[in-house]
């Protein structure tokens, strides 16, 4: 059975179908009126958060945790060591001990604060990574600080993103109605907060059980632009954070964040590639990546779009799925554009112009 709920076995999309899964892929910015209608609603939507008692929200952040698998566990506010909830993830391959820190601020979260928590992460023995969690957003020089580390930061966009896409509707019902116990359709009776954009989730399945890297090159025409704009396993954001490699979603294999609208304006080119873990199993190839779909979630209030791949070939152990392409006018469309490569991701991303170290001889 499907792993993906969004793929409702469109397995073969007749040709009026691809058309318009063609036309949903394109990133399109709304209509002025849409797009205000849509950010004042996630206004609302975090303004919500932004009221609820500090114990409760910690507990929704918790029950949030529980939904997408996790074993919780509240600590203490007396000795908590700035930890509000401690998980852990069984799954096998992305599990481990999850520490977690929730804000509920207006304005953006201070680097020092992603730093403590870093911090906090060296000192405690049984944990693996950590995850900072807050109703407003991150800079640049907190994605950046996190790049390589095991911390994941989810910002106010993300969160309420996340909520939905669990089930958790109920939280949000004042704001689907505009108004609410005193609160304007514009928020007001509400304190103010900053709203962050909304990145798109890149979705990636494929079926049987074979397991496969998912990378993302951001690039200039055809050339990378730099060697921390490739996000992969071993590097898992961007600098400035709009491309990140993120785990929980159980609903497909592999996922990618991406704020389309904050990628580096000399980017105009966003590649994506799967890849065998030949690493650690040395005999991998790209047979097993079978039925491949790309699923684009491009917000809360737009229907996913769907493109279906070729299949993986044993000659190869890397594969480029396609890519994403940014007009004069910022629009963004999607171009499916397979091909394999023998050399796995070594070889993938030297052809986008970056330098790999060749691994040294076994002695």
């Amino acid at each position: 059975m499907s792993r993906s709920r969004k793929l409702h076995r469109l397995n073969n999309p007749d040709t009026d179908e691809r058309r318009a899964q063609r036309l949903l892929f394109r990133h399109l910015r709304d209509d002025t009126t849409a797009n205000r209608g849509r950010m004042a609603k996630r206004v609302r939507e975090l303004q919500l958060l932004l009221t609820m008692e500090p114990v409760d929200f910690e507990l929704l952040v918790a029950r949030l945790m529980e939904a997408m698998g996790m074993k919780v566990e509240l600590t203490a506010r007396s000795r908590d060591g700035g930890v509000d909830v401690r998980g852990t993830d069984p799954d096998p391959f992305r599990g481990g001990n999850v520490i977690v820190q929730v804000k509920r601020y207006r304005d953006t979260v201070t680097p020092s604060a992603v730093r403590d928590l870093y911090g906090t992460l060296q000192h405690d023995r049984d944990a693996t990574k950590a995850v900072l969690v807050t109703t407003s957003r991150f800079g640049p020089s907190s994605h950046q600080f996190v790049s390589g580390k095991p911390i994941t930061l989810i910002n106010g966009a993300e969160l309420v993103g996340l909520l939905k896409h669990h089930g958790f509707h109920e939280v949000f019902a004042a704001a689907r109605h505009g108004a609410a116990g005193g609160v304007g359709a514009d928020g007001e009776g509400l304190p103010g907060i900053e709203v962050a954009a909304e990145p798109a989730r890149l979705l990636l399945h494929w079926t049987g059980e074979d397991e496969y890297d998912i990378a993302a090159l951001v690039c200039g025409g055809n050339k990378a632009l730099s060697d921390d704009h490739l996000v992969f396993y071993n590097n898992c954001s961007t600098p400035d954070g709009s491309v990140r490699l993120v785990t929980g979603y159980d609903d497909a294999n592999a996922c990618l964040m991406v704020d389309f609208d904050g990628l580096p304006a000399e980017a105009d080119r966003l590649v994506i590639i799967a890849a065998a873990d030949v690493e650690n199993h040395p005999e991998a190839t790209m047979a097993g990546f079978a039925g491949p779909a790309l699923i684009l979630e491009a917000g809360a209030d737009q229907d996913p779009a769907v493109a279906h791949l070729a299949d993986g070939a044993a000659a190869n152990t890397a594969m480029r799925m396609g890519r994403f392409d940014r007009d004069a006018a910022g629009n963004w469309d999607f171009t499916p554009a397979i091909a394999g490569y023998p050399g796995g991701l070594r070889q993938a991303v030297v052809a986008y112009g970056l330098e790999v170290e060749e691994a040294p001889a076994p002695a």
